[in-house]
């Protein structure tokens, strides 16, 4: 079994135009992912194409946020929320 991939928001959660970076010599491939946001929450996820599903977590202040997909754009350096999708 392939390890998941860690990468790092930029923010507490998503939204359209949010970014996360991988780590140097990763790449966002599709598969298993842990997101590192920026207030030191993580959460599980999953890429597959041009799709990040990310599923439900708590920011490091107590808010639920629900699981949600995203359309994302692939960069060298990580990847960009480019819309959300429906549930």
């Amino acid at each position: 079994m392939q390890d998941a991939t860690e990468i790092e928001a930029d923010h507490t959660h998503f939204y359209p135009g949010a970014t996360a970076r991988v780590p140097p010599g990763a790449a966002p491939g599709d598969g298993a992912l842990v997101v590192h946001f920026a207030d030191g929450s993580t959460a599980s996820g999953t890429l597959a194409a041009e799709t990040l599903t990310v599923a439900p977590y708590r920011t490091r202040a107590g808010t639920p946020i629900a699981a949600r997909r995203w359309r994302i754009e692939r960069r060298a350096d990580g990847l960009r929320i480019a819309a959300r999708l429906p549930a």
